[in-house]
């Protein structure tokens, strides 16, 4: 055999390696190609469906926080001292007390008492009275700064 042929024999077997390997992997190579382009679209359409849900929550959150908005302003009408006093007179016919109706207690100081009205207590109640009386003080007062 010449030289001439073995090397062309050389070139046909490398060309026919090409061919076959082509013919062999080119499928292969088709369907990652086709996966990747298949899974860039998927990816895509999910991104999407996340992004107009997201927009929808944001829009839903605004809604809710004017919702809110307006209940707090009602609820803020509802409970005005001038909503109060006019329900409960149409409603339930109450009127606001006036001088006539108020009771003024005088608050006495338990030390400015006299050894006869100290006396007159039953033993083993002192302690509780002082209890009493500085609990009615407290609310005499409270009454009277308002």
């Amino acid at each position: 055999m010449n030289a001439y042929v073995r090397e062309y024999q050389k070139i046909e077997r490398r060309r026919r390696r090409r061919d076959s390997f082509l013919l062999r992997y080119l499928p292969a190579l088709l369907v990652l190609a086709a996966a990747v382009v298949v899974g860039k679209i998927w990816v895509q359409s999910v991104t999407i469906r996340w992004s107009d849900r997201v927009l929808e929550l944001q829009r839903l959150a605004g809604d809710l926080e004017v919702d809110n908005e307006e209940l707090a302003r009602s609820i803020a009408s509802l409970t005005t001292r001038e909503r109060v006093v006019r329900d409960a007179a149409e409603r339930l016919g109450m009127t606001s007390p006036g001088e006539e109706d108020l009771v003024w207690l005088p608050v006495v100081d338990p030390t400015q008492l006299g050894p006869a009205v100290r006396s007159a207590t039953p033993e083993g109640s002192g302690a509780l009275r002082a209890w009493l009386d500085r609990l009615f003080q407290d609310e005499a007062l409270a009454l009277t700064s308002q």
